[in-house]
């Protein structure tokens, strides 16, 4: 029996070598590379060949597109330059063969059928179509922009003449520049006030700047500006910046980051690659912007700046006008306004008292991970505004500028003061103005309303701190969780058995217990040095009668940290009819929004009255 095997087993090896010599014969034999893509690598060891094999196939790559009539024909310099992003997008699943030994060297043989290479090729040209429409959807001018300028990178690797990529009959790459020239062209910057403090001996003048976009406060927007002797990378959110400046200035150069190249390394891989290099990165002139300075140094500014006679101020103001009909005011704010003034002084190093007495354990936990992680500076004057909410009052807000190794992002902290202790109980990031609008313009009770958007503030908070015991708290034991993640099409980077490779992305869709998601989480909290969430675009329903207490929310979420990022469209179900212990009931991540999944069919059709999950 053991002989059969091994003449079985001789047999098979046997055939799979004719096989394979057959395969290797007709792959070289395609000098034209009509049907196949390859090349043949040498090097002392295999993996030196491998590499150069691979290397050779990437930086002649050109060669292999045919012209209209079918012959082989170059491409022009810019397809030469694009070697690391050709590499990303067409040299996923290679299929690879050894070779015998030439003169000494071991030689290794890459190919792929043109096949193959013709889907990666439609593959791209939706991708960049897909950019495109979301640039013409966006809300926000950032997102606009982000991309715009990615499917304008990509549009650096596709070169395939008889499917040309289109928009209204125009030729993409101009229809797409000339969309992020709007979009710049459209954003307007002021210069509303210059501070100058002597005690600052490093940073003496303070520039307050105020970004607008098709009449409103922009959310975010990210910049690098001229300090008086290099560039600073910064960044803003709801309209309003303050610039430190060596020098008094008298006018500020502004570039606009509308390329987003950190973000990229995350989600687009390929439009990181192309934009590591020079010779496919995009300028834009309309993104380096003189603003001139135009108003006198002072010696302070008011604290609130808020009373600045400015465009975006003006803005802000017309939003909360919208719903300013909360009754519950706070007649008297002095021992709130001592409360913050205090923690303003410690991030700024200009007290020695002890502001630990001012929090609770629990809130001086958080505001100890929002020091600890983020390097705070005060990214400009503090607007107060208090609002009384059932035991509490809402102290807000605290701009700070949180830095990181290769991040640094702008947040609004909020204080939640208990009216009794006056301690502080709870401390969150503030909810843009924009998201924050869209739940306060509900025809809500102020109870309802201000309820929805602390808890946003407190899930968002715990996300970005990496908070794991308040998330396990949050969620519900019988949660309904729906993970997404999208999907390469092979685990492996270079196949070395062929198959009929599908490069058609999806996205995996699963459904997790609240143990198996906590555990996931704990696992990727572990590998983050910062976690940074933004809510945009946000729907809201609120159950009533039966459901009375019952919330669901639903967001554009952009997701990214240090190794990880993701762009979707986060559903939620909140039961608050416990409102000191909130419970998420349902948590649903899409990569798109879904028209016939809105946050008003999680009301009617997703949570039930009893609590569990239909």
């Amino acid at each position: 029996m053991k002989r059969v095997l091994f003449l079985l087993f001789c047999l098979f090896c046997a055939c799979r070598l004719s096989a394979q010599t057959a395969s290797v014969a007709r792959v070289l034999a395609d000098n034209q590379r009509k049907e196949f893509v390859w090349a043949i690598g040498y090097g002392y060891t295999l993996e030196e060949a491998d590499k150069d094999a691979i290397n050779t196939l990437v930086s002649t790559a050109q060669s292999v597109i045919l012209s209209s009539d079918g012959e082989v024909t170059d491409s022009n310099e810019s397809f030469r330059q694009r070697s690391q992003a050709i590499s990303n997008i067409y040299m996923e699943n290679l299929f690879r063969e050894n070779l015998p030994d030439k003169d000494g060297m071991k030689r290794v043989l890459r190919y792929m059928p043109r096949e193959d290479w013709d889907k990666r090729d439609n593959l791209l040209k939706g991708k960049i179509e897909d950019y495109i429409t979301a640039g013409d959807y966006a809300s926000f001018v950032d997102a606009k922009m982000r991309y715009y300028s990615w499917a304008y990178v990509l549009m650096h690797t596709y070169h395939n003449n008889e499917d040309p990529i289109t928009v209204d009959e125009k030729p993409a790459q101009a229809y797409i520049h000339e969309a992020i020239r709007q979009c710049l062209n459209d954003i307007d910057i002021r210069v509303i006030s210059v501070e100058h403090d002597k005690e600052n001996r490093n940073y003496p003048y303070k520039v307050y700047v105020d970004f607008s976009y098709d009449d409103m406060p922009v959310s975010y927007l990210e910049f690098q500006y001229w300090d008086g002797s290099g560039y600073i990378s910064d960044g803003i959110k709801d309209g309003r910046g303050i610039l430190g400046m060596r020098q008094k200035p008298d006018e500020i150069t502004i570039i606009i980051d509308c390329l987003h190249k950190e973000l990229a390394r995350q989600l687009e891989p390929s439009v990181f690659m192309l934009l590591e290099s020079e010779t496919t990165k995009p300028s834009f002139a309309e993104a380096k912007r003189s603003v001139a300075v135009g108003v006198k140094t002072q010696k302070s500014v008011d604290t609130n700046s808020a009373k600045i006679d400015s465009q975006v101020n003006n803005q802000i103001r017309a939003i909360e006008q919208t719903y300013e009909s909360i009754e519950a005011k706070v007649d008297n704010t002095k021992p709130f306004e001592q409360i913050m003034m205090d923690v303003v002084g410690a991030i700024q190093g200009v007290t020695t008292a002890d502001i630990r007495d001012h929090f609770t354990d629990v809130a001086w936990d958080h505001y100890q991970k929002i020091v600890a992680n983020g390097k705070p500076k005060v990214a400009r004057t503090p607007e107060y505004k208090f609002t009384k909410h059932d035991t509490i009052t809402i102290c807000e807000a605290l701009p700070l500028k949180l830095e990181f190794s290769k991040r640094s992002f702008v947040e609004d902290v909020v204080f939640r003061v208990n009216n009794h202790t006056k301690k502080i109980e709870s401390v969150a990031y503030k909810l843009s103005k924009s998201t924050e609008s869209q739940i306060m313009a509900m025809k809500w009770d102020d109870s309802a309303r201000l309820t929805l958007i602390s808890f946003l503030e407190d899930y968002r908070t715990a996300y970005c701190l990496m908070d794991i015991d308040y998330i396990k708290k949050v969620f519900s034991d019988d949660a309904y969780i729906i993970v997404g993640r999208v999907l390469k099409p092979s685990g492996k980077r270079f196949a070395d058995t062929p198959y009929h490779a599908d490069i058609t992305p999806k996205t995996e869709y699963v459904r997790k217990s609240k143990q198996e998601y906590i555990s996931n989480l704990r696992t990727c909290f572990s590998s983050k040095e910062f976690v940074n969430i933004r809510f945009e675009e946000c729907k809201v329903a609120k159950g009533y009668a039966a459901k009375e207490g019952i919330y669901a929310v639903q967001v554009r979420q952009l997701y990214y940290s240090n190794n990880y990022a993701d762009d979707g469209i986060l559903t939620l179900a909140i039961d608050m009819r416990n409102d000191i212990n909130p419970l998420v009931r349902v948590r649903v991540w899409h990569e798109e929004r879904d028209v016939n999944y809105t946050a008003e069919d999680m009301i009617d059709k997703t949570v039930s009255v009893e609590g569990s999950v239909e």
